[in-house]
């Protein structure tokens, strides 16, 4: 059973941030989404994830989400050029 449609194409980080972009399937082919989640300590050795963020989480979620979308830009020009 192949477990790759269960895990992230890349992930980008900014300290607790993390931006995770997935390939899908679709009725008219494959394209991109991105998710967005910031960790945190949930106890001395459990890490949670939470959708939820802070104002403080500003900066790092516009660089991880720049990051997601130029990436997601270049997988779709490679997908473009590979079906021309």
């Amino acid at each position: 059973m192949n477990n790759d449609a269960n895990r992230p194409v890349q992930t980008f980080r900014e300290g607790a941030i993390g931006a995770s972009v997935w390939r899908r399937e679709g009725k008219n082919g494959p394209f991109f989404e991105f998710t967005l989640s910031r960790s945190y300590v949930k106890s001395e050795d459990e890490a949670g994830y939470s959708a939820n963020f802070r104002e403080q989480n500003e900066l790092a979620l516009v660089k991880v989400v720049t990051q997601a979308a130029e990436f997601i830009r270049t997988q779709g020009a490679g997908e473009a050029k590979n079906a021309a």
